[in-house]
């Protein structure tokens, strides 16, 4: 279309295609690979030979020919033919191979690493189909096979090690393959069909082969073979239509190709796992000491709902995939808050993970790992700010509470007039980015703006595909799997450094960073990471506002808590070492649904939520009752939320005197001074998990509401979000994952 002279031979060609296909009733299509000759002969045949055909399986004189055939053209064109093409020839017949291998050697190798590092930060970003297939099982099949290989030539020693990333290798590739696993085993139907459609379905097969291969996988390969099984007893079921291709390929038009269904339905019915042997560099990618703690883990998660009926190699293989994130997590946990030395059991770090994954895995979401990985990151957080406001800033502004909260009121106003285009200061903050600490890269309404803590993006690329701070390595550079990040201590001069802020353990001048006050720079930088995130900045102007009315009554309801702390220290009885607020500011209902509910961050964590799963440029709320039920629902869910926790942490928050919400007179009942300590400790704990379970029935009754306005897609990722929240409820129940203060008293009580 774009020569600048006319080709008569092209055009005869182009006419003498279109009148061969009219004369047997097909219309207006034009192959577009180059050579046209080979395009789908060397796809069939590298497909075939790569699932385990051999010369023996084709005829003699057919092998002549297409040998003939695929080396003409491999020399005529300098190897600039069919990607397969090459590969394919080599296979047919010696002579070819040579001339094969001269064209691969001619590979840049830069250019395998590159595409490898691409292909794997696209799957992060966008886990669905390409714009070449209807179905995201084709390319869930390319990368397998792709990242299979790649990881056996770089086991092997065949690789330019030095050329290759270390975090492609250790993190991003094992990655990628884990999360590729668990999608195909888990969208496998009841007839043993993906989609139910035949070369769908062999795709499925042909992504399982090579991924069934890998040594980390060895504890689910007698489901993941039973599920090949299943598939190829579907395609054997409808052989007879193996020729009749499902429209599947995109161009200009949607179209289906049958030589090419026939051929994936022979490989996959051909195919099977690889048992050669595995290189010992490949199997150290996951550890022994990491299996130890995935051992435990799956002893725990086992027993809590949802995952009590799960089977275990589905929970095993969360866990594996979880691995990959939390070494990233370690790696992050002090781009916003600095080491708390009076916060200890930091268990929560070890969950995290985990609680999106597995949920995900357990309602089969379809959610971008980019957008996990964003929401790990936010569950992180939040447990840091809760330890933060109750140690660092209760120690910085126990006497002049009222600052902090007229800091907070400023800088959630001037953070949200930023992200709402305004440059002018507010209040008359003129602080800029340089003193914020976190800042943004660009101008902020671009949708190019990307996240900087001290210089260091936490967008998914820096902490999964690219370079990070503080990260432990080994002896050539490379990120391992459960190392710990725990060598950023330089105890030399008596001083804890941590992202740039040096906590000094022999000053007498208290928590003072070295940019200016510590809580302030520490609370700039959490409220700039979400107000100011690239997906919250390409948000609708209303998701915008209400993120930030969220943040701002979380960062207050610390302060507010902090306040009914040390008033239920002055006006509290004790009876059987049970405490009870004998004079409370307002109702527990009140407290739960307002203080309480908003300390716990799943209101604005919520909205976060949406902001990450929206549509640039387009408001998923269209009507007023759709925001009015979001909102109610939400309630309800950090509600519940906060009543599970609250259940879970009843003897923590008694030793630290931390309002608890049986510490309410709501929950005394004349038959109290009958009681033991421990009676009356778990009648109260009973009490308040009937009281959620009424919030839970609530929350069920709005999600019905909304699932008749929502779009499903949307239903099924909020589905995600209430699962995660109200898992933790369930892991709070079966264990407190809480930080806990180091000192025995509660910091927060009037000295």
């Amino acid at each position: 279309m774009n020569a600048t002279s006319w080709d008569n031979e092209a055009e005869a060609y182009l006419r003498m295609v279109y009148s061969q296909q009219a004369s047997i009733g097909k219309k207006g299509g034009f192959p577009s690979a180059f050579p046209s000759t080979l395009f789908e002969i060397s796809w069939v045949l590298d497909t075939l030979l790569e699932a385990g055909f051999d010369r023996d399986d084709f005829l003699l004189e057919d092998i002549r020919k297409l040998t003939v055939l695929l080396e003409t053209n491999l020399k005529s064109q300098a190897g600039i033919c069919q990607n397969d093409l090459s590969a394919g020839a080599a296979r047919l017949e010696p002579q070819c191979r040579a001339y094969a291998k001269s064209v691969r050697n001619r590979r840049v190798f830069h250019y395998i690493v590159k595409c490898a590092s691409f292909l794997s930060k696209t799957w992060m970003h966008n886990d669905g189909p390409d714009k070449w297939h209807t179905s995201v099982h084709y390319p869930m099949m390319l990368i397998a096979q792709a990242f299979t290989l790649l990881l056996k030539r770089w086991g092997k020693n065949e690789l330019d090690h030095d050329a290759i990333p270390t975090k492609l290798v250790y993190q991003d590739v094992p990655r990628t393959l884990l999360d590729i696993l668990s999608q195909t085993m888990g969208l496998q139907q009841a007839d043993g069909s993906w989609e139910s459609k035949r070369e769908v379905t062999a795709y499925a097969i042909l992504t399982l082969a090579p991924l069934l291969s890998l040594p980390w996988v060895d504890f689910l390969k007698p489901e993941g073979i039973a599920c090949m099984y299943r598939g190829k007893a579907y395609l054997e079921d409808g052989r007879s239509s193996w020729r009749e291709a499902e429209v599947l390929w995109i161009e200009k038009t949607a179209y289906s190709s049958k030589n090419l269904a026939h051929a994936y339905c022979l490989a996959a019915s051909k195919i099977v796992v690889p048992m050669s042997s595995t290189s010992h560099r490949i199997t150290e990618l996951f550890p022994v000491q990491m299996s130890k703690k995935m051992a435990r883990m799956l002893g725990f998660f086992a027993h809590v709902a949802p995952f009590s009926e799960a089977p275990k190699w589905k929970l095993q293989l969360s866990l594996l995939q979880s691995a990959q994130y939390a070494s990233a997590l370690k790696e992050a946990r002090y781009a916003i808050f600095p080491r708390m030395e009076k916060a200890s059991d930091e268990k929560y770090q070890e969950y995290i993970p985990f609680t999106w994954i597995g949920c995900r895995d357990h309602l089969s979401s379809s959610i971008p790992g980019e957008a996990l990985w964003e929401m790990m990151l936010i569950s992180m957080f939040n447990f840091q700010v809760d330890a933060f406001m109750e140690t660092t800033a209760w120690d910085q502004y126990k006497g002049r509470l009222p600052e902090l909260k007229a800091f907070i009121l400023k800088k959630v106003l001037r953070t949200n007039g930023m992200a709402n285009g305004s440059s002018h200061a507010v209040n008359g903050d003129t602080k800029g980015a340089s003193n914020g600490v976190l800042k943004h890269e660009g101008r902020l309404m671009n949708g190019d703006a990307k996240p900087v803590v001290n210089g260091n993006h936490l967008a998914p690329a820096a902490q999964l595909n690219g370079d990070s701070i503080n990260v432990p390595t080994s002896h050539n550079g490379a990120t391992k799997i459960g190392a710990s990040a725990d060598d950023d201590t330089n105890e030399s001069n008596g001083s804890t450094m941590t992202n740039g802020t040096r906590n000094r353990k022999d000053s007498g001048k208290g928590l003072q960073g070295l940019n200016g006050d510590l809580v302030e720079e520490t609370l700039t930088k959490f409220v700039n990471h979400a107000l100011q995130h690239p997906k919250v900045l390409n948000s609708p102007p209303s998701m915008r506002a209400w993120l930030a009315h969220e943040m701002q009554t979380f960062l207050l309801a610390h302060i507010t808590h902090m306040e009914d702390c040390i008033e239920m220290a002055e006006s509290s009885d004790v009876s059987n070492d049970s405490a009870t607020w004998s004079k409370p500011r307002t109702t527990f209902f009140n407290w739960v649904k307002t203080t309480s509910a908003d300390h716990t961050s799943c209101p604005y964590s919520f909205v976060f939520f949406l902001c990450l799963i929206g549509e640039k440029g387009k408001d998923m709320i269209a009507t007023i009752q759709q925001r009015y039920a979001l909102e109610d629902a939400c309630h309800h869910l950090a509600t519940m939320c906060r009543q599970y926790n609250d259940f879970g942490s009843v003897v923590r928050d008694q030793e630290e005197r931390n309002l608890n919400s049986v510490n309410f007179p709501e929950f005394v009942t004349t038959e109290d001074r009958l009681m033991s300590s421990k009676e009356l400790t778990e009648r109260r704990k009973s009490d308040l998990l009937a009281v959620a379970e009424y919030e839970r029935r609530c929350l069920a009754r709005v999600i019905g509401e909304l699932d008749e306005s929502l779009d499903a897609k949307t239903m099924q990722k909020l589905a995600l979000f209430i699962q995660v929240t109200d898992l933790y409820g369930q892991i709070y129940v079966a264990r407190d994952i809480g930080i806990r203060h180091m000192e025995a008293a509660n910091p927060r009580r009037k000295e």
